[in-house]
């Protein structure tokens, strides 16, 4: 724990040696500081933290409240506690979605915000296929060939509006794409915001007079990437995230 910081066990309230008074509950300053520890380096992936009696003493606190603190990482998959042998700090794989999803939940997060996560997703895992294409991986031909089959999808849907299988192939398609970048936190984040992005992908679609339009736009994405040009690739997949805030500006304001 840093020199200057200090706990008020009995009124809840930590100083950082900065003048700031905050008002919190005891177990989530301790939280704070184990992440603190995590952050700073001092724990890898595997090693053994401190024990309850050794961060109780550290904090100048009772040990139930380190017990509670630890709980909470063991359930967000950050930490795990082995019978007899300690607490070990996990890998990234075992954070839980739930952590992602509540983190959302609770943030103050506009819509197009999310969009600006998934589209920063995306350009990066547009450009990984991209190139792959490029250089001519079987594996990155096989997964244009799954866009295509799902820009059929959205294309047997004709123009009939909300409909729902259209939605399911438009997710599933930039699911595809962020899942070709071989980044399990990327694939794991998309996971988590489905519902969100389903609900863009519905209402930027209510935008289009001609639903079918839809396919051919995803189309240019996919004849991009095929390009193998990074260049090409990230234009397409720029003008595409724009594309979609424009039409999602309208529709928000039109519902006020």
């Amino acid at each position: 724990m840093a020199k200057n910081t200090r706990f008020d066990y009995h009124t809840n309230i930590m100083n950082d040696g900065d003048d700031k008074i905050r008002q919190r509950t005891v177990v989530a300053q301790v939280m704070e500081h184990i992440r603190r520890m995590i952050a700073s380096g001092a724990y890898r992936p595997g090693d053994k933290i401190p024990t309850e009696q050794q961060l109780a003493e550290q904090f100048g606190i009772g040990r139930s409240s380190i017990r509670e603190a630890i709980k909470i990482f063991n359930y967000l998959g950050i930490l795990e506690s082995r019978t007899a042998r300690g607490t070990y700090l996990c890998d990234h794989t075992s954070i839980s979605t739930e952590a992602l999803t509540w983190s959302v939940l609770l943030g103050s997060h506009e819509l197009h915000e999310l969009i600006d996560i998934r589209g920063a997703l995306e350009l990066w895992s547009t450009l990984r296929l991209s190139e792959s294409v490029a250089a001519g991986h079987q594996e990155a031909i096989a997964t244009l060939e799954q866009l295509r089959g799902l820009i059929g999808q959205m294309r047997a849907t004709g123009s009939t509006p909300r409909e729902e299988s259209r939605i399911d192939a438009d997710y599933e398609f930039h699911n595809i794409i962020i899942k070709s970048g071989g980044n399990e936190i990327f694939t794991s984040i998309y996971s988590t915001l489905r519902a969100f992005m389903r609900e863009e992908i519905r209402l930027s679609q209510d935008d289009y007079l001609d639903p079918r339009v839809i396919a051919d736009e995803h189309e240019a994405i996919v004849d991009a990437i095929a390009s193998g040009s990074r260049e090409v690739a990230q234009v397409s997949c720029m003008e595409h995230i724009d594309n979609i805030k424009r039409r999602l500006r309208v529709q928000v304001e039109s519902r006020r």
